[in-house]
């Protein structure tokens, strides 16, 4: 990254789960990698025309299965190149430690943009899985993953404090209680992607869109931090009515 750009900034984290079953492709003609894929370089590509959002926008990943398996540094969309994640051949999902280690990211970067003096907006963190965590992970780690997120996941707090939320559950494996408690301070749920391939291709490309144009709204929408923030959440809402009534 550019030192010299002293643009304000919208730090994301994408949380991407990795494991074995992310590949597999029964009962799709494609698999949910490949759907999270194509949604993630839609997204990137899409940010790259926006000329505020090529300044602004930087983006961090951390993919997991029973390990962290990418950790990457936060990079400004400009620069990024297309990345294609490949699911691991053994593992579980342990995702605690993924979101421990995800909102750790983004509260340490608020702290250099803060002694950077550079602004920032609002991060954002989304989690992808398709797994059932409460079967593999440490429920230590999880406790401490949720205590985490709600101290940073809570629409009441502070805007300066905040983090915002998109959680993502694919298919029908998941543990929907936990994906729940990680999204509840935000939205009524997280957003649901299951169905036929067709039907989860779409649900894919609305939920990433929604991403997208919550990343170009924090950037470009006049108004109070609270008030921009206030209408993500309206938007995500109304997205999960939609997805959820389909």
């Amino acid at each position: 990254m550019q030192m010299h750009n002293t643009s304000k900034r919208l730090p994301i984290v994408f949380c991407l789960d990795v494991s074995p079953s992310m590949g597999w492709q029964t009962g799709y003609n494609c698999s949910s990698m490949d759907l999270l894929n194509a949604s993630v370089a839609n997204f990137i590509k899409e940010l790259k025309k926006d000329a505020k959002a090529r300044t602004s926008t930087e983006i961090s990943f951390v993919c997991f299965s029973t390990n962290i398996e990418v950790n990457t540094p936060f990079e400004s969309i400009n620069t990024m190149q297309i990345p294609t994640f490949r699911p691991v051949r053994e593992g579980g999902t342990q995702m605690a430690q993924a979101v421990l280690l995800s909102i750790e990211k983004l509260e340490q970067r608020r702290r250099q943009l803060e002694n950077l003096e550079i602004p920032y907006y609002a991060p954002f963190l989304v989690l992808v899985t398709d797994g059932n965590p409460d079967r593999n992970d440490n429920l230590a780690q999880y406790n401490q993953a949720l205590e985490l997120v709600r101290r940073h996941c809570n629409s009441h707090i502070g805007a300066s404090e905040i983090i915002i939320p998109f959680i993502i559950g694919v298919g029908s494996h998941i543990d929907a209680q936990t994906l729940n408690n990680y999204s509840a301070g935000f939205t009524r749920g997280y957003f649901p992607i299951n169905g036929t391939a067709d039907s989860a291709r779409v649900q894919f490309n609305k939920v990433f869109q929604m991403i997208g144009n919550s990343t170009k709204k924090s950037i470009h929408l006049n108004g109070t931090a609270k008030e921009i923030i206030e209408t993500i959440q309206v938007d995500m809402n109304d997205l999960l009515s939609e997805i959820v009534g389909e």
